[in-house]
């Protein structure tokens, strides 16, 4: 039996655009399904001519508005050249409002304003139409699905356009079940943990698209009453299959004796990372997770690191990462606080390990641990972990934890491997780094040895006259060179990002840019 409910548009235009824009006014890809939804309900009361839509199309409507669809869309990037255009401004009604009440001197020219659109350019593969398609999951529903198809198809099919007027479509509908060859490609699905956010449509959309064309066509009987904005829908985060999932992981400040903020310099954050992870053994090796079937090996391999060369590139383990201070222009980069990375599917072992390293102390970390640093760490520090939830929209929240195109190194990368001071084997280099951390989203990446990030140190170990500079590091990752690195994807990922051999100690650490 047919399980999915499919509609489909292809884009005629010789070169394929679209011109929607999301929140912000920003380019959106792939369409959001409330932007299918009111080209649908459009379409239907077109076709309606002014009339109410028959009970069998109302239903089929209202049924589709409590779905939650996945997308298969073409790849989209944003135009790297744009165009300007004069449009009437959104108060254009106040120029209407004048005439109506006997000011016919108001003139629109005076409400046009120049705008400035980079559309989204659709990728086409040879000489088939670009393809977009919402698969709406039937399983849960009451109406029958061959009624809901011959009640949804005629207004489907009605459809002209997706987006802006000149964003011409041809559209159709069909069931397909789970095996169907259309379901191949790229796919979109709603996520709670990543992802872009579209709008979608809810239970009480399609009452309130009526009702808010309703007071449009009335706004103007008694004086001018301006239209409600369209509240009924969600925000829902959709993400790309082919896009990394964020990482699982754990913020925690760092508190002194009197519950104040400790400070440690940021050119010795190896120091913050090798205590974090000498408490984070402690723990682990008297209170395990109980699930956990060889508890001393897999504190050996997750907690601690010990690399498992019998697994090869499976090797996973928690990363412990300082967090230097930047996103203001008085930011100083000192430590303040820490952050603990676990791999995909871990995030039980990592509430398990945060919940009990919460309000311990820090303390020097033993010789036994074997990550002895190229310095010693400061004299009389101590501060206790607490964690806690980053503010949103601060340094944290934003640029360690955000979502972007852009993310460059706040401590540099090191090289997983010597480049011979080769520009081509940096190259290979910084490519195996991406494949070590997981990153398969395409992107361009450049690299320099000052940093991107005010008040970031160089990727330099020395000074010209031989002094150390930079930032320190754990002895045997001293010989490896170490480089800022600069990555660009075609569409937003998120974070946390590290790079590099330091990847589980600090270094190669990422904060995404504003686009």
């Amino acid at each position: 039996m047919s399980s999915i409910l499919c509609i489909t548009f292809r884009f005629i235009q010789p070169f394929p655009l679209f011109h929607g824009r999301g929140d912000a006014d920003r380019p959106e890809w792939p369409p959001s399904p409330m932007r299918a939804f009111q080209a649908l309900v459009n379409a239907a009361s077109l076709r309606a001519r002014g009339r109410a839509l028959t009970t069998e199309v109302r239903q089929a409507l209202q049924t589709l508005e409590a779905l939650r669809p996945n997308i298969v869309a073409p790849r989209a990037t944003v135009s790297t050249v744009g165009y300007r255009a004069y449009v009437p401004h959104n108060q254009t009604d106040l120029v209407t409002a004048a005439w109506h009440r006997g000011n016919l001197d108001a003139s629109i020219a005076e409400y046009r304003m120049e705008k400035d659109f980079r559309p989204m350019r659709i990728e086409m593969i040879g000489d088939e139409l670009p393809t977009l398609r919402y698969l709406y999951p039937l399983e849960m529903m009451t109406l029958d699905s061959d009624v809901l198809l011959r009640a949804i198809r005629p207004s489907v099919r009605a459809i002209t356009h997706l987006g802006w007027g000149i964003d011409q479509v041809i559209a159709d509908a069909i069931l397909i079940d789970q095996s169907s060859p259309l379901l191949t490609g790229e796919r979109w699905m709603p996520s709670a943990r990543a992802g872009r956010h579209l709008r979608v449509h809810r239970n009480g959309s399609l009452d309130a698209l009526t009702k808010r064309h309703d007071q449009f066509l009335t706004r103007l009987q008694d004086g001018w009453t301006p239209v409600s904005p369209l509240s009924a829908f969600d925000r829902v985060r959709y993400h790309c299959d082919t896009d990394p999932l964020p990482r699982p992981h754990a913020i925690f400040k760092l508190l002194d004796d009197n519950e104040d903020t400790a400070r440690y310099p940021h050119a010795r954050l190896a120091h913050i990372a090798g205590m974090v992870r000498h408490v984070a053994i402690e723990r682990m090796k008297g209170d395990p997770p109980p699930w956990v079937e060889n508890p001393a090996d897999w504190v050996n391999r997750v907690v601690r690191g010990k690399r498992d060369e019998s697994v090869g590139n499976d090797h996973r383990q928690f990363s412990y990462v300082p967090l230097p201070s930047i996103g203001h222009a008085h930011s100083d980069a000192i430590i303040r606080n820490v952050m603990i990375i676990a791999p995909i599917g871990m995030e039980r072992e990592l509430k398990f390990l945060a919940d009990r390293i919460d309000r311990e102390l820090l303390k020097r970390e033993g010789e036994f641990e074997d990550c002895k640093t190229d310095s010693t760490p400061v004299s009389g520090f101590k501060a206790e972990l607490r964690r806690f939830t980053p503010p949103s929209g601060k340094f944290i929240d934003k640029h360690y934890l955000g979502t972007s195109s852009i993310w460059q190194t706040v401590t540099p990368m090191i090289l997983p491997g010597h480049n011979d001071k080769k520009a081509a084997k940096s190259v290979k280099l910084i490519q195996t780094a991406l494949q070590q951390s997981g990153i398969v989203t395409p992107c361009d990446f450049s690299w320099q040895s000052v940093p991107f990030l005010k008040n970031c140190l160089s990727a330099h170990k020395y000074d010209r006259n031989g002094r150390h500079a930079g930032y320190h590091r754990p002895t045997r990752l001293k010989d490896l060179t170490a480089v800022h690195v600069q990555l660009t994807f075609d569409r937003p990922i998120p974070g946390p990002l590290t790079l590099g051999a330091g990847r589980h100690c600090g270094f190669g650490l990422m904060a995404a840019v504003s686009d």
